[in-house]
């Protein structure tokens, strides 16, 4: 089970495993915190446990909302774990301005 919690309006944080049985509700949950946020928004990750390349998809369905939403997305914590899924995937390029 996977669990985003705002902490602000500006700033989430997201644990557990990020699978294609979690990332769907986590997409939509936040997809609406990014809109909401008033221009910025954080999520840290330091709590994922788990994650596939659903994941990764979740984080870049974030990325798209982000956009079109006017947000600056910024991504905490990245686990290590995640980051051999970024590369094989040709994204590292992607995601390294967002990560802090």
């Amino acid at each position: 089970m996977a669990k985003l919690q705002s902490e602000s309006n500006q700033h989430a944080y997201l644990n557990g495993d990020l699978n294609s049985s979690t990332v769907t509700a986590l997409a939509r949950q936040g997809a609406e915190l990014i809109r909401n946020s008033g221009g910025k928004w954080s999520v840290d990750m330091s709590a994922v446990e788990q994650a596939s390349s659903a994941g990764v998809a979740l984080l870049l369905e974030w990325m798209r909302v982000a956009d079109a939403s006017g947000v600056t997305l910024s991504i905490e914590h990245l686990p290590d774990h995640m980051r051999p899924i970024l590369t094989v995937s040709d994204l590292d390029e992607v995601f390294e301005p967002l990560l802090a």
